[in-house]
């Protein structure tokens, strides 16, 4: 494990509880991996490089922050260990490129954690349209609207709301605020545009974004965007990501809405499916156990959560043993990354950007 955070933490109960065939060795980096380690009961690593050096570590996880997932991932690699990142991929199409050639020059497994494709709900609307249940897919939309702005926390109680998902707002010192990270489009905007992609099912070639924010005390300029995309396949797909919204009521949290030529599928990541009817009605085909409401929090770590998770680890160890072959790639990670990438270029000249990019 390289980093000791939040996401740390997530993937340290699934090796502990929730996977086969996996054991976690070490955990190295961030201020807390001594604590992580005397809870998990391994080792703590005083450095990255000490941890690559080690024969029995196998594969990395790397929780740490976006600009560090460059170097840390080609170093990985070049050692002959497999690798595991966090979203996005990292920071640039060209920094994914470079990762994508050291894994296959090294021979090594690399995915990135785009969770959504491991949600159940997410993963029963594909197999819904790979079986042809609403027909030809036309238009995909992904939805992300939540309250409280990104740089403007709601009371003092912030940091804490922040890491429960209560809240969207960022603590001060936060190295998501800081801009070499990458900018809020590719912090979440990386899940929405895999996931558009993943429904669409095939690469975009057009996009076209605009970023805003409203509040006056908003510091972070992508607080509000829309972004348009076109596919090869002639699907059209759109991202609403803001955080804005007065108050939760349109069950935006994490929500996918996709128009087929025979029905639609309304989706909300966090556990249910709603399949339309010709009556213009809807019906529930799905719904997790813990369940709360489309405007519900992510809701870790309840079971439907952990699953995902945990489903992560479980896909890149069965592809290194040779059961599976990764259910995302590092192509993937590049792809959601490009999305990124081509809707801030769109945003930043008002005009519209054609992929793949150069």
């Amino acid at each position: 494990m390289v980093g000791s955070g939040l996401m740390a933490g997530v993937f340290g109960t699934a090796f502990k509880d929730d996977t086969r065939n996996t054991r976690l060795v070490g955990v190295t980096g961030g201020r807390r991996a001594s604590s992580f380690a005397g809870q998990n009961g391994i080792e703590h690593l005083a450095t990255f490089e000490e941890m690559l050096a080690r024969p029995d570590i196998d594969a990395l996880v790397l929780a740490t922050p976006h600009s560090t997932h460059f170097p840390q991932a080609v170093a990985a690699a070049k050692a002959g260990k497999h690798v595991f990142l966090e979203k996005p991929m990292a920071l640039s199409v060209s920094e994914c490129r470079q990762m994508v050639a050291a894994a296959r020059a090294a021979k090594i497994q690399m995915t990135v954690g785009h969770v959504t494709r491991r949600m159940e709900a997410p993963r029963l609307a594909r197999e819904m349209m790979d079986q042809g249940d609403i027909g030809d897919v036309r238009m995909v939309q992904t939805w992300r609207g939540m309250t409280g702005g990104l740089g403007i926390p709601e009371d003092e109680n912030a940091e804490k709301l922040a890491v429960t998902g209560r809240a969207p707002g960022f603590p001060p010192g936060s190295w998501a605020k800081d801009p070499k990270e990458g900018g809020h489009f590719l912090n979440w905007g990386s899940h929405g545009c895999d996931v558009t992609r993943w429904y669409a099912g095939a690469d975009p070639v057009l996009a076209f974004a605009q970023f805003t924010k409203y509040h006056p005390r908003e510091t972070d300029s992508q607080a509000s965007g829309m972004i348009q995309y076109t596919f090869a396949n002639g699907v059209l797909g759109h991202i609403w990501m803001t955080y804005e919204l007065p108050h939760g009521a349109l069950g935006t949290r994490a929500r996918y809405l996709v128009i087929g030529s025979k029905a639609m599928l309304d989706v909300a990541a966090y556990g249910q499916i709603k399949r339309s009817r010709a009556d213009g009605g809807w019906d529930v085909v799905y719904q997790s156990d813990d369940f709360k409401g489309p405007d519900a929090g992510w809701g870790y770590p309840s079971p439907y959560m952990r699953q995902a998770f945990a489903r992560q680890i479980q896909d890149l160890t069965d592809a290194v043993i040779g059961k599976t072959p990764l259910l995302v790639s590092a192509e993937d990670g590049l792809k959601a990354v490009e999305m990124v990438e081509a809707g801030n270029r769109s945003a930043e000249t008002n005009q519209a950007v054609r992929m793949p990019l150069d």
